[in-house]
């Protein structure tokens, strides 16, 4: 079987670092070969270099921004090893920037059209203004694709924090549903925060529960 490569975009404060993260996580403790890859040229601040050590020692092989300088959506520069970082066996997790055409960031990557499991997700948390409403959410996921890239599913994402609970997860998810129908996408996760974790089953409503130990708060500068 080809191997993974999973990209994960969304609106600012969406939780796509979060995902990214988790998810290589999920790969590593599987036994796979992983490669998480920072390619967030908008915010390059809040980047993973601060928490890359951790994740090294977790077994995830990290790129990311060498510091911390960036000119917002007008982005910043990008190197060498994040360029060619789908030169890296195993499978490979990318975490993008947001802005619009913020997919288009994957044509600078060597061989990206070769790669025959290539997924992109759009990580969707509704308590953001971004993406609050059904409408705004399509708006959103047709304005940040670009026109050579496309999403072909969604992550569930809302949360309010430590005051999260668990209708806040369900009625955001709810309402994504009603957006994926209208885009004709597929929900692959719903992310829940690791307290939560005793009060969801592996899947809802046939979707999987995809469990986050947030640590991006550590990557803040």
């Amino acid at each position: 079987m080809s191997r993974f490569v999973e990209v994960f975009a969304g609106a600012y404060a969406s939780g796509k670092s979060e995902t990214s993260i988790n998810r290589a996580r999920q790969f590593a403790r599987d036994g796979r070969q992983i490669t998480l890859v920072d390619l967030d040229s908008v915010e390059p601040a809040y980047t993973l270099r601060p928490i890359a050590g951790k994740l090294r020692e977790e077994g995830i092989n990290v790129i990311t921004q060498p510091d911390n300088f960036g000119l917002g959506e007008a982005a910043s520069y990008v190197t060498p090893q994040q360029i060619n970082c789908l030169n890296q066996e195993g499978d490979i997790i990318i975490d993008v920037g947001y802005g619009a055409g913020g997919l288009d960031i994957l044509d600078i990557l060597t061989g990206i059209k070769d790669e025959n499991n290539l997924q992109i997700y759009l990580v969707v948390n509704t308590s953001k203004f971004e993406t609050s409403t059904v409408e705004n959410i399509v708006e959103y996921a047709k304005f940040t694709q670009g026109e050579k890239y496309h999403f072909t599913g969604l992550i569930s994402n809302t949360h309010f924090g430590d005051e999260t609970t668990k209708e806040d997860v369900i009625n955001g998810y709810n309402k994504l549903k009603s957006a994926a129908e209208k885009l004709n996408l597929p929900i692959r996760a719903i992310g829940v925060d690791k307290k939560l974790q005793s009060e969801f089953e592996k899947n809802y409503n046939g979707v999987d529960i995809w469990i986050y130990d947030r640590i991006m708060p550590c990557a803040f500068w």
